[in-house]
């Protein structure tokens, strides 16, 4: 057995000497209701931001609109609704992991989610947790993770929540949540599609954005029942279906076409017996992919993957404050496509997680260790703590070692793939600070990363691009949540900010990494009056550089919303709603040559019965 394995092993069986308390009620309860316990469990140390329900509400259904906004973030576009992924604290976008309901579902190909390929209007909660989180999510938590999830009731209610609407480019949008239940059984169910010409001008030219038309909808189903007392079992489903056309750069014209398949589903037994809460999860996960580099011909480029996984999660309650948790999980991956053949990866990891509370200190130890053929995997561990100093003060402290996995295309790429790769790890750490004066909180944290063995494509002396662990690199910065909630005049009234410093430094040359603004800001403001509700957005990225020497930059652009909404009666509740985007006809790129649209507006209808 491997010694870090059997080190975890025995630290677990010697832990198990001690019985004593049953499980708290609440905690328990959450167990059931929340599909991804270790985000609340296990983030000690963290800063978790939960994005509120009226927020997803008011935002468009595309991912990257929602979190560019309300985030400090930072998004790559190709245009609106074209391919779109997140700098997390200056790290690239296969180090940002996109967790649903607790499973990571990052490509196997590239290693990164696609912003615009999730909807959210199939979602009950979205949250966000900045820092490492490796040891409990895997691959890819190294600048943050993302989180989507779904929950379940068990009031006996009903609730059916209808929305259509439409705006410019000819973009429509509907969506349909369904909530069911009784004392026994839960039932969610989710229906989200948007489509759009999106042939939006380009400001300051003549030119239309061309072949940029796109679809998606989403599909979410999830159901809960309760066996007995003390087990229950859990199914969550989700199913995406894309087309779209690639539109070109401002001097290139395309006209391909690409269309992905995604299917999740996750199966869940949860046992609570005295003092042990028994978890067992089979996951399994398609994505599917094809590409035209001429959508009017019939040939194509195309991958697809199949992973299952298995977790079996074990905790025991040694008190009210004090917990162990050893999880045992195996993954099977299985995928092929154009340029990969019989790509596959077998992966088996254990892991130890303690926490204890003691009096206003909280502190968690985890470690994890995993074993593959494919490459050397590092023993990862998290250490996190917070000590409550007073009503108003809070301090946390967290420090980690992550990684990032090789991905498929790293490795089995025909024309230039690596098997020979090693993981990207990084050592960081994170002091965070809460202060909470009456009705004004304000989260502010300092970190440190250093990445060893980042994986770059570069020629070789024959001119072929292939992957190597080529470079060190150091993140450092500062972040900032800031939210106000209060009144005027007895109506509700709402301030919400983020800001984010960013450096990136590449050791070997001194310089910022490419596509990492130093500054980004955001702010809104909501307000309600009898049936009115008003909510104001904006943003502001710095400059970015798009050359590895930093000779050559993007400049900073701020942007803002504006939103109208009327509630027209309470029971059924009917509501219209009026946007207003990039207020003020700002010209705009996030990437070189990709301009962004203009001034655009879009309405919405709702119905809640």
């Amino acid at each position: 057995m491997n010694r870090n394995l059997y080190l975890i092993f025995t630290l677990f069986i010697c832990g198990c000497i001690h019985v004593t308390a049953q499980n708290d009620s609440i905690n328990w309860l959450d167990e059931v209701r929340l599909s991804d316990i270790k985000l609340k469990n296990n983030s000690e140390g963290q800063f978790v931001k939960k994005l509120e329900d009226s927020l997803i509400e008011q935002s468009e259904p595309l991912l990257t609109s929602l979190l560019k906004f309300n985030s400090p973030f930072f998004f790559r576009e190709n245009g609106y609704g074209m391919v779109s992924s997140a700098s997390v604290r200056g790290t690239g976008a296969s180090q940002t992991a996109v967790i649903w309901n607790g499973i990571n579902i990052n490509s196997q190909f590239t290693g990164q989610t696609d912003f615009n390929t999730i909807n959210t209007k199939v979602f009950d909660n979205i949250s966000l947790r900045p820092g490492g989180g490796s040891v409990v999510y895997g691959s890819g938590a190294i600048g943050g993770t993302i989180h989507l999830n779904n929950k379940f009731n068990f009031d006996g209610g009903s609730e059916n929540d209808l929305s259509i609407g439409y705006g410019s480019f000819d973009t429509y949008q509907a969506s349909y949540n369904g909530d069911f239940s009784n004392e026994k059984t839960s039932l969610k169910i989710g229906v989200s599609g948007i489509s759009s010409e999106n042939d939006y001008k380009y400001l300051g030219t003549d030119e239309l954005n061309e072949n940029g038309d796109f679809y998606n909808a989403s599909l979410s189903a999830s159901i809960a029942h309760w066996l007995e007392d003390s087990n229950i079992l859990k199914f969550y489903s989700n199913y995406y279906q894309g087309d779209r056309g690639f539109s070109g750069t401002l001097n290139i014209p395309s006209n391909s076409k690409y269309e992905d398949r995604n299917s999740r589903n996750l199966l869940e037994w949860k046992s609570f017996l005295g003092n042990f809460t028994s978890s067992l999860k089979i996951a399994w996960i398609r994505e599917e992919f094809k590409y035209y580099e001429n959508r009017d011909s019939e040939e194509f480029s195309f991958g697809n993957a199949e992973t299952t996984i298995i977790k079996y999660d074990l905790a025991y309650d040694f008190s009210a404050d004090k917990k162990l948790n050893l999880i045992a999980d195996y993954n099977e991956v299985n995928g092929e496509g154009s340029g990969i053949a019989n790509a596959e990866r077998r992966i088996g990891g254990l892991s130890l997680l303690w926490s204890h509370e003691i009096n206003q200190l909280n502190y968690q130890l985890s470690v994890r260790q995993e074993i593959t053929n494919n490459y050397n995997s590092p023993l990862l561990f998290s250490a996190g703590a917070s000590y409550q100093f007073s009503d108003w003060y809070l301090i946390r402290l967290n420090s980690s070692r992550n990684f990032r996995i090789p991905t498929f295309n790293d490795l089995f790429w025909l024309q230039g793939g690596n098997t020979i790769l090693d993981p990207e790890t990084s050592i960081q750490a994170e002091l965070g600070n809460e202060f909470v004066f009456n009705d004004l909180s304000i989260n502010l944290t300092g970190y440190f990363i250093d990445i060893d063995n980042l994986i770059r494509w570069t020629p070789d002396e024959y001119g072929l691009w292939r992957p190597e662990n080529t470079a060190n690199v150091h993140n450092y910065g500062v972040e900032v949540f800031a939210n106000w909630k209060g009144e005027i005049g007895g109506n509700p009234l709402n301030f919400s900010s983020n800001y984010a410093f960013t450096r990136s430094i590449d050791q070997q040359t001194g310089s910022q990494l490419i596509y990492t603004p130093k500054h980004k800001v955001t702010f809104s403001a909501g307000y309600k009056i009898d049936n009115f509700n008003f909510l104001f957005q904006s943003l502001y990225n710095g400059s970015i550089y798009t050359s590895s020497d930093n000779n050559y930059e993007l400049d900073a652009y701020q942007l803002s919303n504006f939103s109208l909404g009327y509630s027209f009666s309470a029971k059924p509740k009917i509501g219209l709603e009026f946007n207003i985007n990039n207020i003020f006809n700002k010209e705009y790129q996030s990437l070189p040559s990709r301009i962004m649209p203009g001034r655009s507006y879009n309405s919405t209808l709702t119905f809640k019965f």
